[in-house]
């Protein structure tokens, strides 16, 4: 088993941002740019929480099922008792319907929309000489976002997404609603009632904790003390992630939640966009809807496999269109051409398709952190995350080959009691995806296929008989 570091970063291009970017303003609208909503879902692929850190509960942790408290097995406080964990509940609105921040997911969006644009690290620190947490990494040069304080001057994230530092106060064009659950439910269901603080949590998370910059052999640059900044931090997709412990296996500096979205669950939103251009849109609309096979993270517990989640844009409810065509006509002035604009997967850097690609763990590895975190490995991580490993590229999604949309013109053959007819729709490298004739879908491996590749004709049907023949109806 292969243990891989829970995340890794996206390097900085040696040419720093492209700040050629004029701010516009938005005292006028440009005739010939795009302004409008998009309608989006995001479903839920491993179990999320956007926890209510408002509304928490305190709970003792317990030795056995009797009310003995737990006692400290190591550090300072050995012998003593444990402090109560916090318990959390998910996050509503104020009708009480789940949702996920506007801000979380804008966030989000814009930490991808910073990696494909190579715009600068708003949020990274390099340097802290205080305490054991101390560090201390090269100046990011071009990257700090304080070099974007001229309104002529502005990197393509913070002139899209606005930007506050101690000098400017530029206001972004891209507004994102809180995402309202509109399809599955919370776990556990029935919710739980929670009537005292002695009431044991739904689930005990695994220890999670800050950010750890001192350790130089991840987060600088070929794993060297003193030197560049590794990148852009982004959290490795986890496909059954172990994301709880028990109870005797908790600690002070855990948490546990009360309720979380269980993978299905699907939350709506819209995102407004104001005075965009073709190129703003273009890479807009990839960030929010990345490419099959890889996926967002949001919530708590990313490090941990919680919060993987993808989305995809409704064409059909959205509505793009350019103030020019408005505004110069009565009729129904939305552009309808607008998806096209989206840009391909070329755009993407080949790390962030390695870190965030949904099929990372499927391959013998184990995306944990170190066991004891007060002593991490001292070797630097590779490409793919490895300790010490040698790989220098990032490995790819299961992209599909070949697709069709078009089910058989013929009706489905009759077949044996122990069969099943399915029509071929996707072929990957790997793996094979059926329709069946009552719509579902099936996966095959490829390797299962008994027959000549010339045989696998899109669209076709096809009989599948347990889990691994497949065979094409002669």
């Amino acid at each position: 088993m292969i243990q891989i570091n829970p995340y890794n970063f996206v390097s900085l291009k040696q040419e720093g941002p492209d700040r050629k970017n004029k701010y516009q303003g938005q005292h006028k609208f440009h005739g010939a740019q795009y302004s409008g909503t998009l309608h989006c879902q995001l479903k839920a692929i491993t179990p999320l929480i956007s926890i209510d850190q408002r509304n928490f509960r305190l709970y003792q942790l317990k030795e056995n099922d009797d009310a003995t408290p737990l006692k400290i097995p190591y550090g300072s406080k050995k012998g003593q008792s444990y402090e109560r964990i916090k318990c959390y509940k998910f996050l509503r609105d104020q009708h009480g319907v789940p949702i996920l921040q506007g801000a979380s997911l804008k966030g989000m969006v814009r930490s991808v929309y910073e990696a494909i644009s190579n715009s600068c690290l708003c949020m990274a620190a390099t340097e802290k000489n205080k305490g054991k947490n101390s560090y201390k990494f090269n100046d990011l040069g071009a990257y700090k976002n304080i070099e974007c304080w001229k309104h002529n001057e502005l990197c393509p994230a913070c002139n899209l997404f606005g930007t506050v530092n101690e000098n400017v106060h530029f206001q972004g064009r891209v507004f994102i609603k809180d995402a309202i659950l509109s399809e599955g439910y919370l776990a556990p269901n029935p919710p739980l009632e929670i009537k005292t603080e002695n009431t044991k949590p739904y689930k005990f998370l695994k220890e999670l904790s800050g950010p750890k910059p001192r350790h130089h052999p991840t987060y600088g640059k070929n794993g060297q003390r003193g030197e560049d900044i590794a990148g852009r931090k982004f959290y490795y997709h986890h496909q059954n992630p172990k994301f709880n412990v028990t109870e005797q296996n908790s600690n002070d500096r855990s948490s546990a939640i009360d309720e979380i979205a269980l993978p299905g669950c699907v939350f709506e939103f819209q995102i407004y966009v104001a005075d965009l251009k073709s190129e703003e849109l273009s890479t807009l609309l990839l960030a929010v809807e990345l490419v099959e096979g890889m996926g967002h993270k949001i919530g708590l517990g990313k490090a941990i496999g919680l919060g993987s989640c993808q989305i995809s844009i409704n064409r059909e409810k959205s509505a793009i269109y350019r103030p020019s065509d408005r505004y110069g006509s009565l009729a129904n002035a939305t552009v309808s051409d607008w998806y096209s604009l989206k840009a391909d997967r070329s755009t993407l850097p080949a790390d962030l398709i390695e870190v965030l690609r949904l099929n990372k763990d499927r391959n013998n590895v184990d995306i944990t952190y170190p066991t004891n975190h007060n002593h991490y490995p001292k070797d630097p991580i590779d490409a793919l995350g490895e300790f010490n490993g040698k790989a220098t590229e990032g490995g790819k999604p299961d992209w599909a080959m070949e697709i069709t949309v078009e089910s058989p013109d013929e009706p489905p053959p009759v077949v044996k009691n122990d069969e099943e007819v399915a029509w071929l729709k996707v072929v990957y490298e790997k793996k094979l995806l059926f329709v069946t004739e009552l719509g579902e879908e099936r996966e095959r491996p490829r390797h299962a296929f008994q027959g000549k590749n010339a045989l696998l004709i899109l669209g076709n049907w096809f009989i599948l008989k347990g889990s691994n023949c497949v065979k094409p109806v002669k």
